[in-house]
């Protein structure tokens, strides 16, 4: 039974002292003390199937979480949502699928008009200041910081 010294570890504490060795080989020790008899070497064992291993729990009913995450997300682009559930989403997806110049296009339109405004053409937001446009029978004002 051999370990590693410079590996192993102690803690001193008020109730215990706790030790970790850091074994030589990775066999299976039966005690701290050697009785001379030699031990099994473990073997890692592989199992032939390529599932991830599921969560360790104590619910004896296993959950494959990654088939649920598909699940979800199936559920989530088929679900069919209304009024301002609906335009955020569409706005979140644009967000989402566009690229750098759109996103940054977005962000300096919905800034710059105070949320009246929301460009995803960077060539005609990124040159100029975006003025606000109110809705129909609305007036915009400007606030002071």
């Amino acid at each position: 039974m051999q370990i590693i010294p410079q590996k192993c570890k102690y803690e001193v504490m008020s109730t215990k002292i706790e030790i970790r060795l850091a074994k030589a080989e990775s066999i299976h020790w039966t005690c701290l003390k050697y009785t001379g008899e030699t031990a099994v070497v473990q073997r890692p064992s592989v199992s032939s199937d390529s599932h991830k291993p599921s969560y360790p729990s104590s619910n004896m009913i296993c959950k494959d979480w990654d088939k649920l995450e598909v699940q979800m997300k199936k559920e989530e682009k088929e679900e069919k949502l209304e009024g301002d559930a609906a335009l955020n989403k569409f706005f979140r997806d644009i967000y989402k699928d566009g690229d750098d110049d759109a996103r940054r296009a977005m962000m300096k339109s919905f800034v710059e008009s105070n949320g009246t405004v929301l460009s995803t053409n960077w060539n005609e937001v990124g040159t100029k200041k975006v003025e606000g446009s109110p809705p129909d029978g609305m007036e915009l004002k400007q606030w002071e910081h």
